[in-house]
């Protein structure tokens, strides 16, 4: 027995693709696969009756034996590409790599195997029926890549493709023709729909008149982490949203978003410059991650809570940084040794001085850089990180014997700046008093660094 196949199932006919109409007088051209060499074709199974390399269609797009007499067609084993052209020549279609018949085997211990070819593409593609089944790994890491859907009318209910992003960077966007919706659960998109990480991948079935996603795989890493990629938290659409990029909405969203609800998310398609929402329900514990302010966020009850720790809820800890600590109000911070002195309360400088044979010398300090010993009872320190202004508050104490009279200790006019102070220190309890050596100095400064 010969081995051989149909070309066309009997009773099929050339049709127009968009309105379904036979057409006639077109001609079906016949070559080896991949060539432009003319391959002969039958009238019957046996491949005795040759119909040569072309056959020409009836009024009603049937094949024909003379352009009146209906026919089957039928190839070898042989792969074979056809060109389908109309009355004037014009290309109707071209298919190719079409397999022919399978080889018969002498066992009945047959083994078959469903082809699902995997194609990989790094510049825009319009899908063609042929590619049914097909894989195609997307190569957009030098920018986006369009994918345009067929017809899913011509196509026909149960027709399918997958997509997967296959590149580095950029997204790889699935368009659609006639206003055909690509749909995924509940939501629908009208003009397109984007791919944006490496790895995240579709699978696409039409249904005759739109097409279905069946499966939508994350990537890898996304999948395993569970933890859904948050571009920010916003209230308002920014201006320049990249594809498939998704927010989380804060209270009132407004604009694009007004329709949509707080704790929404939302992602961006950039082929129909459309928004889609995601509502979580209560208790979902959805899980994002929120990279503008890495930090994380879980769907606890009825609202987003970050992982950051509060007194009644444990957490995550944010640490405290300068203008933090210098506002003091913050209750779900941390404060650490390098940001603890920012605080209001925290003394900014301080230093003991001892006094020995008139020479004043620093004995213990804080953000001191020296002294300077101006005369008797009169010396001058610099600091070491300078207050922001000269208005800061300045504390000191003069340590002397309890026999003689009491010490005290004055700022000097003019003699406070952001970076020193000079204080004077006198005896009292005399008609004329003078700057006096103490036994010690003590100073503090409390203000803004």
């Amino acid at each position: 027995m010969t081995d051989s196949t149909y070309v066309l199932p009997p009773g099929e006919r050339i049709t127009d693709d968009s309105t379904g109409a036979p057409i006639s007088g077109a001609t079906l051209y016949f070559y080896d696969a991949q060539t432009t060499n003319p391959k002969p074709v039958y009238a019957d199974a046996d491949l005795t009756a040759s119909l040569g390399t072309s056959v020409v269609t009836d009024s009603q797009g049937y094949p024909t034996t003379n352009g009146i007499t209906r026919t089957l067609i039928y190839v070898g084993t042989a792969p074979y590409k056809i060109v389908i052209k109309d009355s004037t020549s014009n290309t109707i279609a071209t298919h190719d790599n079409i397999p022919g018949a399978v080889v018969s085997a002498s066992s009945s211990d047959i083994a078959v195997t469903a082809s699902f070819p995997v194609v990989t593409k790094s510049l825009n593609y319009t899908v063609v029926k042929d590619d049914q089944n097909s894989l195609f790994k997307i190569n957009c890491s030098s920018g986006d890549v369009t994918l345009t859907l067929p017809s899913a009318v011509a196509m026909g209910n149960g027709w399918c493709i997958r997509v997967q992003h296959a590149g580095s960077a950029n997204q790889a966007i699935l368009a659609t023709v006639s206003s055909q919706l690509i749909s995924e659960g509940s939501k629908s998109f009208s003009t397109g729909y984007a791919l944006a990480l490496n790895g995240e991948d579709i699978e696409l079935r039409s249904d005759g008149g739109n097409w279905n996603v069946v499966s939508h795989t994350s990537p890898f890493v996304k999948v395993a982490q569970g933890i859904i990629p948050i571009t920010d938290r916003l209230s308002a659409p920014p201006g320049s949203p990249q594809h498939g990029a998704l927010y989380l909405l804060t209270a009132s969203p407004s604009g694009a978003w007004s329709t949509f609800s707080q704790h929404d998310i939302v992602q961006y398609h950039g082929g129909s410059a459309a928004w889609v929402n995601f509502t979580p329900y209560t208790d979902c514990g959805w899980v994002a991650y929120v990279a503008d302010e890495n930090i994380t966020y879980q769907f606890i009850d009825s609202a987003w809570v970050a992982s950051t720790a509060t007194t009644s809820f444990a957490g995550r800890v944010k640490l405290a940084d300068q203008t933090a600590q210098e506002a003091g109000t913050a209750t779900d911070q941390s404060v650490t040794p390098s940001t603890q002195q920012f605080h209001p309360s925290a003394e900014k400088w301080w230093l003991k001085a001892t006094v020995a044979g008139g020479v004043p010398s620093v004995t213990a300090s804080y953000n001191n850089t020296s002294i300077t010993d101006n005369n008797q009872g009169d010396i001058a320190a610099t600091i070491a990180t300078d207050f922001s202004s000269a208005n800061w508050s300045c504390q000191a104490l003069c340590m002397g014997p309890l026999s003689t009279q009491g010490r005290v200790p004055w700022v000097a006019d003019s003699g406070q700046s952001a970076g020193a102070v000079q204080i004077v220190c006198y005896t009292v309890g005399s008609s004329s008093p003078s700057p006096t050596d103490p036994t010690a100095w003590y100073f503090s400064g409390l203000g803004d660094q």
